[in-house]
């Protein structure tokens, strides 16, 4: 099994790379498959910097360790995959591929609570999604912590076909709590981490752990506008854009986009982002169908939400380019009675938590909650 073994004929392990090892331009996981995947053969590595196309023999992987990897894997997906999974995928990409199309070793719980990265350090941050559903934003942020600090996600429910889209804030924040809970972290343990639209949902998780008596840890809202409520609703072009703009870098007309019906839409935005690498093979229109749905589920619930208040205090990093005004800021004020730290960091709403620019967010992170981690004289992380 290892690349030396005389049982491997060299010229069938080159070409079983050379068949799933990507271009190389697509840096992090595209789906919670593959996000699933490079977390777990982040924490058997020990690597802060994990590519698709990291092939895992190149990194150092034998036989010995393909079990325990196999088995971070299982415990991560419900997917148990033979040992010669190694030999038929060795990259990231290419072993995702085969858990999407594997059959469950057993049935996964039900729940919105995903592992981005393990560890033992308390508090643990718990990130939720923004209004796209998923959680893949803060895999950046995860790889930028100080080391063995735990980095989970609450993405939205709709995004399983099994499970049923929460319809508003307060629904979201309940679910959230209970699947946190039952994962066994104590509210004390947690900072509930949001960035814009999963912030108004961080805020209300904490409401409502205050007024049951189990407050978090913190909250921590990464530039989340307070006035949405206030706007007009976001048009289906708009929200579109988010999608397609934002989150998966296509150019594309949103406007003659919103135009097609859902089936259309949905083949071609998987054309031109399979095509472009920023979703995997595999992906099904019945996925992005679901995740265009999750856009406007959140827009509605975000335009009909009012902050509650919490007692505690919030912290809020807003970027020198941002979405948080001054109103928002004294919206914040009137629902934390602890009060509100502003920190300001560079970038914009949009690459807050991008690569270039998270090592801003994670060295507020790491003063607040983890600044006994920091060596002496140390600066941000992943500046």
């Amino acid at each position: 099994m290892t690349p030396s073994s005389p049982t491997t004929p060299p010229d069938a392990l080159d070409a079983a790379r050379r068949g799933n090892i990507t271009s190389g331009t697509v840096r992090g996981p595209r789906d919670a498959v593959e996000l699933a995947v490079w977390g777990a053969w982040r924490e058997h590595f020990d690597t802060a910097r994990l590519t698709l196309d990291a092939d895992y023999f190149a990194l150092g992987g034998d036989s010995v360790g393909a079990v325990s990897l196999l088995a971070r894997i299982r415990e991560r997906t419900g997917v148990q995959l033979p040992l010669d999974a190694i030999l038929r995928a060795p990259t990231v990409e290419a072993m995702a591929a085969l858990a999407r199309t594997g059959a469950r070793a057993e049935q996964a719980p039900a729940t919105s609570l995903v592992t981005i990265l393990g560890g033992e350090r308390r508090p643990v941050l718990v990130c939720v999604h923004p209004i796209g559903g998923t959680v893949l934003w803060y895999r950046h942020l995860a790889d930028a912590l100080p080391k063995g600090v735990a980095t989970l996600g609450l993405q939205a429910r709709g995004l399983d076909p099994a499970l049923t889209a929460d319809p508003d804030i307060p629904a979201m924040a309940r679910r959230y709590i209970a699947d946190t809970v039952a994962a066994a972290y104590a509210p004390r343990d947690v900072v509930l981490v949001g960035y814009s639209f999963g912030g108004l949902v961080a805020h209300e998780m904490a409401c409502q752990l205050a007024d049951a008596g189990t407050p978090a840890a913190g909250v921590l809202l990464l530039d989340t506008p307070a006035t949405t409520s206030l706007e007009e609703p976001p048009s289906r072009a708009r929200l579109l854009w988010s999608l397609v703009g934002h989150a998966l870098g296509l150019d594309v007309d949103v406007e003659e986009l919103a135009a097609l019906d859902p089936q259309e839409q949905a083949e071609r935005i998987l054309r031109l982002a399979t095509r472009q690498g920023t979703l995997p093979p595999g992906f099904g229109t019945d996925r992005l169908t679901r995740l265009i749905g999750i856009y406007q589920i959140n827009a509605d619930a975000a335009y009909a939400y009012q902050p509650g208040v919490h007692p505690g205090r919030t912290d809020l990093i807003r970027p020198r380019e941002g979405r948080t005004d001054e109103e928002d800021l004294a919206i914040w004020k009137r629902s934390s009675l602890g009060g509100v730290a502003v920190h300001d960091v560079p970038g914009d709403h949009f690459n807050l938590i991008a690569e270039e620019n998270v090592g801003h967010v994670a060295d507020v992170v790491q003063r607040l909650w983890y600044d006994d981690e920091r060596p002496p004289g140390a600066g941000a992380p992943g500046r």
